[in-house]
C-alpha cells in the first residue's frame, strides 16, 4: 500500500514539475554587477544563415520557427515580439522608471524554436529561445555587460486544451510575448 502511495506521489510530482506553462531560463553566468537599468532601446539582429521552416511536422529541423502570425518575414515577426517586450520593459513601473543607468539592450538571436500547428493542435511542446544578450550605457555606447548566452523554455498546451485558449483569445502569440517580457525584465535585473 505504502509502495503504490508513494509511487503515486511520484508520478504526480512528475507530471506537475513537466506541467505546460512552466518557464525555464538558464544560459551563460551573469556578471556580478549592480543592476539599476532604465532599457530605453533595443538593438535586434540575428546570426547569420539561421534556417527558417514552414514545415508543419512535429519537430522540424530549423533554427527558426514560428506560427503565431500570419505566413511571412518570420524574423521580422519575432522581431516584433522582442521589440514589444522590450517597450513593455521601457514603459514598466516605478522601479524601472526611476532607474538610474539609462541601457541599451542588444540581442542576437540564435533560435527560436517554436510549435508547428501539427504540434499545437496535438502534443504541445516546448518554445526553444536562444538569445546572446549585451547590455550598453545608453549615452556612451560603452559595453556595461559583455554578450552571454539566454535560454529560454517556454512550455506550451497542446490539442483540446490549446484549442480552447486560443478561443479565449490567449494565443500564442500573446504568451510569447508576455514570456519574452519576462525574460528580458530579468536580465535588467
Amino acid at each position: 500500500m505504502f509502495r503504490r502511495i508513494f509511487g503515486l506521489a511520484l508520478l504526480l510530482g512528475a507530471l506537475a514539475a513537466c506541467a505546460p506553462g512552466a518557464m525555464v531560463t538558464q544560459g551563460d553566468p551573469r556578471p556580478d554587477v549592480e543592476r539599476d537599468y532604465r532599457l530605453v532601446a533595443l538593438d535586434f539582429s540575428t546570426l547569420p544563415n539561421l534556417v527558417v521552416s514552414e514545415a508543419n511536422t512535429y519537430y522540424p529541423q530549423a533554427d527558426v520557427v514560428w506560427r503565431g502570425d500570419p505566413a511571412g518575414d518570420r524574423i521580422a515577426q519575432i522581431e516584433a515580439l522582442f521589440t514589444e517586450a522590450a517597450r513593455r520593459n521601457m514603459d514598466g513601473g516605478a522601479d524601472i522608471k526611476n532607474a538610474n543607468s539609462r541601457v541599451v539592450m542588444d540581442v542576437t538571436l540564435v533560435r527560436f524554436h517554436g510549435l508547428t500547428r501539427r504540434t499545437q493542435f496535438s502534443t504541445g511542446g516546448v518554445y526553444n529561445i536562444i538569445f546572446d544578450v549585451a547590455i550598453r550605457d545608453a549615452g556612451t555606447g560603452a559595453v556595461i555587460e559583455p554578450s552571454r548566452r539566454v535560454v529560454a523554455n517556454l512550455d506550451s498546451w497542446g490539442g483540446n486544451t490549446n484549442a480552447q485558449l486560443e478561443e479565449r483569445g490567449i494565443t500564442q502569440k500573446i504568451r510569447v510575448t508576455e514570456f519574452l517580457t519576462t525574460v528580458l525584465a530579468d536580465q535588467l535585473r
